[in-house]
């Protein structure tokens, strides 16, 4: 009888080491995969912080850029994979509010932005493009029902975070629409 006893527990721990070897073999060779999903591009931690300033935007038919004060919040997001912005713009006495996700997408290589504006969700995906302080998003989109080529252009400088947006029609040349020129928030 003991020597049944020995040879079920050496078979026993025989196969618990080797599930346990099993194991580890899995967890360690999808280690890899899953810390590379999970990592986010340099230039998105800019996003990160609470930012006041100005949001500019020319006026209707005009050439006059009117400023209205703003503020834009960045919080990662709970996968580790984007950020979280909570964008206010002080208008005529009120107050607009939006939130956006912006996700990275490392299968396709693009930042997936979904915005919430007036209960209202869109989605779209971005073509990036960062190079030293600035980061450039761009997509196919429409502008007064023609399609155009859209940009958007971050700029991280110290203590300081340039958001605009241009379009292009086609011809070259880059049109102004808006602009965001915020400094961080220190409490």
């Amino acid at each position: 009888m003991t020597k049944k006893s020995d040879f079920d527990c050496r078979s026993k721990s025989t196969c618990i080491l080797f599930a346990l070897g099993i194991a580890f073999g899995i967890a360690f060779s999808l280690a890899p995969m899953w810390l590379q999903a999970q990592q986010t591009p340099d230039w998105m931690f800019a996003l990160e912080g609470s930012y006041v300033g100005r949001f500019e935007v020319e006026a209707n038919d005009s050439e006059e850029i009117v400023a209205r004060d703003s503020r834009i919040d960045g919080l990662r997001n709970g996968k580790e994979d984007g950020f979280v912005l909570q964008i206010s713009i002080e208008s005529n006495e009120e107050i607009e509010k939006s939130a956006q996700m912006w996700t990275w997408n490392q299968a396709e290589g693009v930042i997936e932005v979904a915005a919430l504006s007036d209960r209202q969700a869109q989605t779209s995906k971005w073509f990036v493009s960062s190079e030293g302080l600035t980061t450039t998003l761009t997509r196919g989109a429409s502008d007064e029902g023609k399609a155009v080529i859209e940009r958007w252009r971050l700029e991280r400088l110290p203590g300081q975070l340039r958001w605009d947006k241009s379009i292009n029609t086609g011809d070259g040349e880059w049109q102004f629409r808006w602009r965001y020129v915020l400094d961080e928030f220190v409490d």
